[in-house]
C-alpha cells in the first residue's frame, strides 16, 4: 500500500520555517523580508518584482540572465526526445510499438515493431513516443503520491538509451547549444564511460563485494591489474574523442565560432549505486583514477540511479564509506553525491531513510556538493547539518523543477530557503532537461515565482555554481564563498568588455580555465545589470 506525504513538514529550529500542506501540490513558499540593495541592483530588483506575473516576460529576462554554471546536469537525460528519435531513425533502428523502447534493429523490424523512420513526421506514434520518453504531458494525480511521477520518470531512460548509442558528440553538441542560448557558460554533465567492460573486468578478476574492512585490498587488486589501466587510458580518450568531434559538429574551427564553442564542459563520472558492491566499488576507483590523473576532461566523481531503490537504500553506508575510503587516498578528488533525493510516500523509504542521508554524504564521504538534498527536514540536527555544510562549504545543488516532477517537492516543502537562510552555498540546475522538458531558465523562473528568491540571491548562486565548480585552476575570488575581493593578480581589475586586465591578471586568467569563466561571468552580469536597470 503506498503511504501519502504526510500532512507535516517538521520546522526547523534556528532556521526557517517550512509550511505545513497536504494533498495536491503545494502553494508557494512565504515571500521573505525585503532586503536594501543599492543603485543599480535595486533598480533591476524593482524590475523583476513588476515582472514576476507575466510568464513571457519573466522567461525573456531569466533567458538573457548570465547563469554562471549548471553543475547537475545528466547527459543521458539531456536531449529533447525529438533528437533521439532522430538518431534512431538515422541508424535505422526500430522501437517497439507497445513499450516504446528502442531496439537495435536490423530493419526490417520484428513483429510489433515499427522502424524509427515511421516517428519523424508529426502523428500518434510520434506523440507517444515523446510521451514515453519526457514528462511531456504527464500530469501529476491530485492526491499527492510522489509515485507516479517518479517511476514515469526513471522509466524513461530504459526506453530511450539504445538511440543514445554511438551519439555523444551530437548530444554534447546539442546541449552545449542549449546552454549558449540561455547564457549558461559551464556544464558539468554526468556520464558513466566503460561501465560495461569495468564489470566483466571485476568478473573476470573474481573480486567479491567488499565491506568496509576489505575496501583497501579490493582497490590494490583492481589498481594493479594492467587492464583496469589500459581501461582508464581507452576512457579518457573516448571522452576527448567526443568532445572533439562535437566541436567538429559545432563549427567551433570558424571564425567566428558559434557561442556553444565557448561553453566550458567537464565531466563527472556517475556510479551507479543500485548494483552489488562489488561493481559500485569498482566504478568509483575508475571515476577517481581519471580525476586524480586528470584524464578525459574528468573532475569530479558522482553516484546516481534512484536513491530509493532496495539495494540503494541497503548499502548506503557502505558507499559512503567507499567515497569516503578513496577521498582519504585521494583528497584533491572533488566529489558531488546526489543524497537526500527521497520524500515521504516514496515505496521502500522508511522513516529512518530520511533521517541520515545527506549527514553521511558530509560526513563520511566527505562529499564538496550535495545533490537535491529535498529530505533536509527529516535529517538528523539539520541546523547543526547546514551549520557543518556552511562551515566547510558544501554547495547544494538544486533541480527544483526535477524535484516537483520526480519527488513532488515544491513551494513550501522545498528546503531552498531553509539552505539560503543557514548560509550554505546553493546552485541551481537542471537534472534531466530532456526527460524534465525543461531548461535551466524554467529553473531560475520557477526560484523567484515560488521560493521568492531576489536578485541578489540570484547573483549570489549564479556566482556559486563556477566558485563550486570542479574545473581546473584557482578561483577568481580571494575566499570561497564571499564574493567582494578578487585574489591577487585580479584584485585591481574591473571585468568589463571595453577594457581588457591587466598584465598579472591576464596571465592569471590564461593559466586558469576557473578564474576565466567566473571573469567572463562578472563581466557579462555587469553588462545585464546595466541594460535592465534601465527598464
Amino acid at each position: 500500500m503506498r503511504k501519502r506525504y504526510g500532512t507535516r513538514w517538521p520546522v526547523l529550529a534556528a532556521l526557517t520555517a517550512l509550511a505545513v500542506a497536504a494533498g495536491a501540490l503545494p502553494a508557494a513558499a512565504t515571500a521573505p523580508a525585503p532586503v536594501e540593495l543599492d543603485g543599480e541592483q535595486a533598480q533591476v530588483q524593482r524590475y523583476l518584482t513588476r515582472i514576476t506575473n507575466s510568464p513571457d516576460e519573466l522567461r525573456h529576462f531569466m533567458e538573457e540572465l548570465p547563469k554562471g554554471g549548471d553543475l547537475h546536469h545528466h547527459l543521458g537525460g539531456a536531449v529533447r526526445a525529438e533528437s533521439l528519435i532522430n538518431y534512431a531513425a538515422r541508424d535505422r533502428k526500430c522501437i517497439d510499438a507497445t513499450t516504446y523502447v528502442v531496439v537495435p534493429g536490423p530493419q526490417p523490424c520484428a513483429a510489433g515493431q515499427r522502424p524509427a523512420q515511421d516517428a519523424l513526421p508529426p502523428g500518434p506514434f510520434r506523440r507517444h513516443i515523446v510521451q514515453a520518453w519526457s514528462m511531456q504531458g504527464f500530469v501529476l494525480p491530485p492526491d499527492g503520491d510522489p509515485q507516479p511521477g517518479h517511476d514515469h520518470f526513471f522509466a524513461t531512460f530504459g526506453k530511450f538509451e539504445e538511440a543514445e548509442t554511438g551519439h555523444d558528440a551530437d548530444m554534447l553538441a546539442e546541449v552545449a547549444q542549449a546552454a549558449a542560448r540561455e547564457h549558461t557558460g559551464y556544464l558539468e554533465t554526468l556520464v558513466t564511460p566503460s561501465s560495461g567492460a569495468l564489470n566483466q573486468l571485476v568478473d573476470g578478476l573474481h573480486l567479491k563485494d567488499p565491506g568496509p574492512a576489505g575496501l583497501a585490498r579490493f582497490h590494490a587488486r583492481l589498481t594493479a591489474d594492467p587492464r583496469f589501466q589500459a581501461l582508464v587510458q581507452r576512457t579518457a580518450t573516448e571522452n576527448d574523442t567526443a568532445v572533439r568531434d562535437s566541436r567538429k559538429l559545432l563549427g567551433c574551427d570558424n571564425r567566428p565560432a558559434p557561442r556553444a564553442c565557448q561553453v566550458g564542459v567537464r565531466f563527472d563520472y556517475q556510479v551507479l549505486r543500485a548494483q552489488d558492491p562489488r561493481y559500485v566499488f569498482a566504478e568509483q576507483i575508475l571515476g577517481f583514477e581519471l580525476v586524480r590523473q586528470r584524464l578525459g576532461r574528468m573532475v569530479g566523481v558522482n553516484m546516481v540511479q534512484p536513491e530509493d531503490d532496495p539495494i540503494a537504500l541497503r548499502d548506503y553506508t557502505l558507499h559512503m564509506k567507499m567515497v569516503g575510503y578513496l577521498k582519504s587516498r585521494s583528497p584533491s578528488v572533488r566529489v558531488s553525491l546526489h543524497a537526500g533525493e527521497l520524500a515521504e510516500g516514496l515505496n521502500g523509504v522508511g522513516g529512518r531513510d530520511l533521517t541520515f542521508h545527506i549527514n553521511e554524504a558530509v560526513d563520511i564521504a566527505g562529499a564538496d556538493r550535495i545533490g537535491h538534498g529535498v529530505d533536509l527536514a527529516h535529517e538528523t540536527d539539520p541546523a547543526a547539518l547546514t551549520e557543518r555544510m556552511r562551515r566547510r562549504h558544501v554547495l547544494v545543488e538544486a533541480p527544483l523543477v526535477s524535484n516537483a516532477q520526480i519527488l513532488r517537492v515544491q513551494g513550501d516543502r522545498h528546503p531552498l530557503r531553509t539552505y539560503l537562510d543557514a548560509g550554505v552555498p546553493v546552485a541551481l540546475a537542471t537534472d534531466d532537461p530532456g526527460v524534465s522538458r525543461s531548461d535551466l531558465t524554467a529553473v531560475f523562473q520557477q526560484a523567484v515565482t515560488e521560493q521568492h528568491v531576489t536578485i541578489r540571491q540570484l547573483r549570489t548562486m549564479v556566482r556559486a555554481s563556477l566558485d563550486h565548480s570542479f574545473i581546473e585552476g584557482p578561483g577568481l575570488w580571494q575566499e570561497q564563498d564571499r564574493y567582494d575581493t578578487f585574489a591577487r593578480p585580479c584584485r585591481d581589475d574591473t571585468p568589463d568588455a571595453d577594457r581588457p586586465p591587466g598584465a598579472d591578471c591576464q596571465a592569471f586568467l590564461d593559466a586558469s580555465p576557473k578564474a576565466a569563466l567566473q571573469w567572463q561571468l562578472e563581466s557579462d552580469w555587469r553588462d545585464f545589470e546595466n541594460r535592465y536597470a534601465q527598464r
